[in-house]
């Protein structure tokens, strides 16, 4: 593992001293406090990250209870829809303009219920209620820092993570990163969605059909048409995924 540098190191020290107290809004103040910059996150930057798996993902420290990760973000990068398995408190600050979609899960109805811009050097509180996805819709590459912890220590405070597949209707679990496409045996499916809101799906869909583009002629066909099919089949009240 790189050694920290300099802004990395006061956020560490600041979540070791407060460990025992910390709340999703501590862990934001706390990130604030470390006064954090682009440079900080350089040595763990990925721009050359395969594309299918939508962005860069690189783990710069953890113990049993924390864990800080930064996230390389391309043009057109984008997360699956997810949440962030065992985390009780954690925070996100982007260092480009991040697009940020929020989403509610009823148990009767699964909705976008919040969409918006991240501006630079905001910071966003995180636990494991949050359902959420991200995305560069920008023309430029960015960097992205992650806190996760947790107050009982686990191996791996991310794992547990489910990833909502609307395109499928399935939940899926995951140890590792929030990608699309991933198969049964990277991520097993462990339930269904419930009813997937109708312009919720439509605006999933739009991500998936840009995403799509990265792969060849072939396997772009191959992903669309079903794509398709399903969103002809919402929009005409037809189904109900």
């Amino acid at each position: 593992m790189k050694n920290l540098t300099p802004g990395l190191q006061r956020l560490v020290g600041l979540i070791e001293k407060d460990q025992e107290h910390i709340t999703v809004k501590k862990a934001a103040e706390l990130v604030e406090q470390a006064n954090i910059t682009a440079g900080d996150l350089q040595p763990w930057a990925d721009y050359m990250h395969p594309v299918k798996e939508g962005y860069g993902r690189n783990l710069a420290y953890h113990t049993d209870k924390f864990e800080i990760m930064i996230m390389t973000w391309n043009p057109g990068d984008f997360s699956s829809v997810h949440n962030h398995g065992y985390t009780q408190w954690g925070a996100v600050q982007v260092f480009g303009n991040v697009m940020h979609q929020v989403y509610a899960n009823t148990g009767e109805k699964f909705s976008l219920t919040k969409k918006e811009i991240l501006p630079y050097g905001s910071i966003t509180k995180v636990n494991n209620a949050l359902i959420h996805q991200m995305g560069n819709v920008t023309t430029k590459p960015y960097l992205t820092l992650h806190i996760y912890g947790a107050n009982e220590p686990h191996q791996t405070v991310t794992a547990d993570m489910k990833i909502y597949e609307l395109e499928t209707g399935l939940i899926r679990e995951t140890q590792g990163g929030a990608f699309f496409n991933l198969s049964d045996e990277e991520a097993p499916v462990v339930g269904k969605m419930s009813l997937i809101d109708k312009e919720t799906f439509v605006n999933q869909a739009a991500i998936l059909m840009q995403y799509y583009c990265r792969y060849s002629a072939e396997e772009i066909r191959e992903r669309r048409l079903p794509l398709l099919e399903q969103l002809e089949n919402m929009v005409c009240d037809k189904i109900g995924i």
